[in-house]
């Protein structure tokens, strides 16, 4: 199979436009470490949306290309594209920011926009501190950096740069911020997204990643996702007509001759009495269409019910990314999940009765948790280790400390109550947990780096970055 992915990557890339001949060209930097061969969505999307309205797009990942900053700088300047746009997260700024600085010493004359979850929420910083990015894209990319390429090659009919909503850029030496420009409010306006790269995660045994909603409904104080779509007017999560998403799905199942899928949704589902009619609605077109697929999903505690998974699980369900966040009442409060231990506890013991496998995540601390809200959290991890986590494909992933994002709003709150001992676009921010608590965190550290020394191979925990990952695989089972 991997043998007719090559193929057909091949006999694509003969039918591609010509890198001498492309207006765009979208950059996805790589992060410090790739665990897995993916997608990016955005990009892909960007440029889907690009072509369809006939603007010359290529793409550039990385990560999936595995070239260097300078190869990748070369790749550019052999391309000469009008306008270079280059994606961005927290993990991918530091490569990003190397190419601009090598275009920038090599002589590159085109125009560098930015655009993500990073430039949006420091767009002033970047336009002040990097002289050779021209634009930044805040929000949803697509119309806007549609709107700016026409502007840019100049062609009929194109708005003026001021009236660009969601654009950022400088005018006379001052950083001019336009109005956000308001959420996409159909979804069916975007085209399916460019599958360039869909033969080499395929071959690397990876699954390809649909989206079948965007945004999230939900009002996590952590979560940047909330900043992101706050940002902007409409409906903070919107979904693709089950028609349009079902022929995504068909198209790829014939194209690259698989059936799964990973829905790479903020949120996939809706809590309440709509949530069943939704889910409904597309495994009924599944099944009127025969398609048989296996998917995986990104959802929260609150989404769960029996009678919704069982439907999921009917058409292919088969793994559930599960937000819990902590166990801890008055974390959740501080999280404004909206949301109880109770229910979370229900979601795990609900989709370990329907054999549905789960990855689960957890925060244990932050600024305010104290040793005994940290050590009942120890607890109830323990205990749903040996009861529910028993299966090597579900794990619950333990983050030690609550991480910062700019765009969140708990940014906000620790940034007004001072609580903030680092806080700088480029390295991040941090703060101080509660003396105990990170006393016993750092304990835990210890105790992992002796596990590891103690029981490799066997061991039952493995560190990933800064994420702490349980493995829920029982001891005497890896060992039999």
């Amino acid at each position: 199979m991997a043998n007719e992915f090559i193929g057909r990557n091949e006999l694509a890339a003969q039918e591609e436009i010509k890198l001498s001949d492309i207006d765009v060209l979208l950059i996805n930097p790589a992060p410090p470490r790739v665990d897995r061969v993916a997608e990016h969505l955005g990009i892909a999307s960007l440029k889907a949306f690009l072509l369809s309205r006939g603007i010359e797009t290529e793409t550039l990942d990385m990560s999936i290309e595995q070239v260097s900053v300078s190869e990748t700088v070369d790749q550019i300047l052999a391309a000469q594209p009008r306008i270079v746009g280059v994606s961005m997260l927290d993990d991918t700024k530091d490569s990003g920011f190397s190419v601009i600085r090598q275009l920038s010493t090599r002589g590159f004359g085109g125009k560098i926009v930015l655009g993500g979850y990073f430039p949006t929420f420091a767009s002033k910083d970047i336009l002040r501190d990097f002289p050779d990015v021209d634009f930044v894209v805040r929000g949803e990319g697509e119309i806007t950096l549609f709107e700016l390429v026409e502007f840019e090659l100049g062609k009929d009919g194109a708005k003026p740069i001021e009236q660009i909503e969601g654009l950022s850029y400088r005018h006379d030496g001052q950083i001019v911020e336009n109005p956000s420009r308001p959420l996409i409010a159909d979804l069916d306006i975007l085209p399916p997204v460019d599958r360039k790269y869909a033969p080499q995660v395929l071959s690397a045994g990876q699954y390809l990643s649909v989206f079948a909603t965007r945004g999230c409904w939900g009002s996590c104080s952590f979560c940047d996702i909330v900043g992101l779509y706050g940002i902007s007017k409409g409906k903070r999560w919107r979904r693709r007509s089950v028609e349009r998403l079902v022929d995504e799905l068909e198209d790829l199942a014939h194209r690259f001759n698989t059936r799964h899928f990973i829905f790479n949704d903020d949120q996939f589902l809706v809590k309440g009495n709509s949530a069943y009619r939704l889910v409904d609605e597309f495994a009924s077109e599944l099944e009127r269409r025969n398609l048989k697929i296996e998917f995986e999903l990104m959802c929260r505690a609150d989404t769960v019910n029996r009678k919704v998974m069982q439907r999921l699980k009917d058409i292919g369900l088969k793994r559930v990314f599960l937000g819990l966040e902590s166990f801890d009442e008055k974390q959740l409060q501080r999280m404004n999940k909206r949301i109880s231990v109770r229910q979370n506890l229900k979601a795990v013991i609900t989709l370990y009765k329907l054999k549905i496998d789960v990855i689960a995540s957890v925060i244990l601390a932050d600024a305010y948790t104290k040793l005994w809200d940290l050590l009942l959290q120890f607890t109830i991890l323990y205990i749903l280790r040996k009861r529910y986590f028993n299966s090597e494909h579900s794990k619950i992933s333990v983050n030690k400390k609550l991480e910062v994002y700019r765009g969140s709003p708990v940014y906000q709150e620790y940034k007004r109550k001072g609580i903030l001992t680092k806080d700088h676009y480029l390295t991040g921010c941090d703060y101080k947990l509660k003396f105990w608590t990170n006393l016993r965190l750092k304990m835990l550290s210890l105790e992992e780096g002796a596990a590891r020394f103690l029981f490799r191979p066997k061991m039952n925990s493995t560190r990933v970055g800064d994420e702490f990952q349980l493995n829920m695989t029982p001891l005497k089972q890896k060992q039999a």
